[in-house]
């Protein structure tokens, strides 16, 4: 058993690195070398890790081409070797890989991509409803807290990435390419076995990601007041508060006990 580990880890160091004692325990035949029976697994193994990246950015595949998308992932295949058991995850470092060696919309592109694969793929659970929050007394309401749902994921956006996905997606010949003049938050949340997604406003990102942080509603009210008057803050943090639950952004509620 120990021989054939060491064998198996070899043959793993061999697709991973290229680099292995394995040839020793391969057997050529007249009409295929031992490089050329090795280097059929090899090119398989690669084909099928593409395979793989392909089936996550689908709509990147068909923004570049076949050839240019795989021609950036066989060099990410050569710098990234797969580290997990599934393929299923294979491609988690793909954005921030075109990121630093490609042009920046495109690092983008796949970002959007595999969060919506995330979100997707996001463990099932209810959602939180309007009706709960009827039973909250209001002089808890300063302190409730809130868990968004598994699916959720947000964004920060430079260029108009998902314009050229929806286009995409639709069928459709994308514009080019076009920086924003400042950075667009994006949220995004599977409701009902679909991904959903939307831009947000300046003040309803950073209420968002407070309260994915673990913020209070009062903190979210406070907060606010960067933005709008203090008597204002209470109407527009419960108006965000409705309208993400209504959306299933949302999965529960507690509430903190004061001290």
């Amino acid at each position: 058993m120990t021989d054939l580990l060491h064998l198996q880890d070899q043959f793993q160091s061999y697709l991973l690195k290229g680099q292995s004692a394995i040839p020793q325990w391969i057997v050529a035949t007249e009409k295929v070398s031992i490089e050329q029976r090795l280097a059929i697994y090899l090119d398989s193994y690669r084909y099928r890790l593409l395979e793989s990246l392909a089936a996550n950015f689908p709509v990147l595949e068909l923004y570049l081409g076949r050839d240019e998308f795989y021609k950036l992932g066989e060099n990410y295949i050569t710098h990234h070797p797969s580290s997990y058991r599934s393929i299923r995850w294979y491609g988690d470092q793909f954005a921030e890989y075109l990121k630093r060696n490609s042009k920046p919309y495109l690092a983008e592109l796949a970002e959007f991509e595999w969060k919506m694969t995330l979100s997707f793929d996001a463990a099932d659970e209810g959602v939180l409803k309007i009706e709960q929050m009827a039973s909250v007394p209001p002089e808890a309401w300063p302190h409730l807290r809130f868990r968004p749902h598994a699916s959720l994921q947000r964004m920060d956006f430079a260029w108009d990435v998902v314009k050229i996905w929806e286009a995409i997606s639709n069928e459709q010949s994308p514009a080019p390419p076009m920086k924003s003049a400042d950075i667009i938050p994006w949220v995004l949340w599977r409701n009902e076995y679909l991904n959903r997604f939307y831009s947000l406003g300046e003040e309803e990102a950073w209420a968002l990601d407070a309260l994915i942080r673990g913020a209070t509603f009062g903190e979210l009210c406070e907060g606010l007041c960067k933005w709008l008057e203090e008597a204002e803050v209470g109407l527009r943090a419960a108006s965000l508060l409705k309208g993400w639950i209504q959306s299933g952004l949302l999965a529960e509620l507690s509430i903190t006990e004061c001290l």
